[in-house]
């Protein structure tokens, strides 16, 4: 079951710091994660996501694995997330055990629907409004219109990912997502717990 409330990992490394603030937010009522690790080798982001899929499950939550198709199957993990430049949803499909969820990022109409088109179990719609990566911004913000506009043409779940605060979060909802899914609001937080607390609060 996909949760209201995902949040997604800051690509900072996968030290016990990350798994600690996942621990603190799942007991605060988080149930959806996804490992987007870049950097870090095969290895390691399997030996995390072995770690943190009990964690979620324990809870009935849900693990995402960022890109790796062989490493969400081997970690026995809720699914995997794809990019634009990810395999084929139709390849992972094939990969992937029965079961497992893919999810596609998509940023206008026209990516929307090759995902759907693919297969995709959920999409991520982004950025909702501006974003800064890595000293540029982003592309051009949704906004609560093309988001509303989205969501109306997905046959399948959205989440609203960019610059979504709690402050947000009804703005947000009010489109007809299925939930918001987080990267910087809880990454950088100084209390993640009352930071997940706040965004189920106004999401409720």
């Amino acid at each position: 079951m996909l949760p209201s409330l995902l949040w997604i990992s800051p690509g900072r490394g996968l030290g016990e710091p990350l798994y600690q603030r996942l621990a603190t937010c799942v007991r605060a009522g988080l149930r959806g994660f996804q490992l987007r690790e870049k950097q870090s080798n095969p290895g390691d982001i399997l030996a995390f996501a072995e770690r943190a899929q009990p964690l979620l499950a324990e809870h009935e939550g849900l693990l995402l694995i960022n890109d790796r198709v062989d490493i969400a199957r081997a970690s026995r993990s809720g699914g995997v997330h794809l990019g634009s430049r990810s395999l084929p949803c139709q390849v992972a499909r094939s990969i992937l055990s029965p079961g497992q969820l893919i999810g596609a990022s998509v940023h206008d109409v026209a990516e929307l629907e090759r995902a759907l088109e693919g297969g995709a179990d959920y999409v991520f719609a982004s950025p909702v409004y501006p974003v800064r990566k890595e000293g540029r911004m982003s592309s051009p913000p949704l906004g609560p219109v093309g988001l509303s506009d989205l969501v109306r043409r997905s046959s399948v779940p959205v989440f609203a990912l960019g610059g979504v605060d709690p402050a947000k979060v009804a703005a947000v909802r009010d489109t007809g997502v299925h939930g918001i899914a987080v990267l910087s609001g809880i990454a950088g937080a100084r209390d993640p717990a009352a930071t997940v607390e706040a965004y189920l609060s106004a999401w409720s």
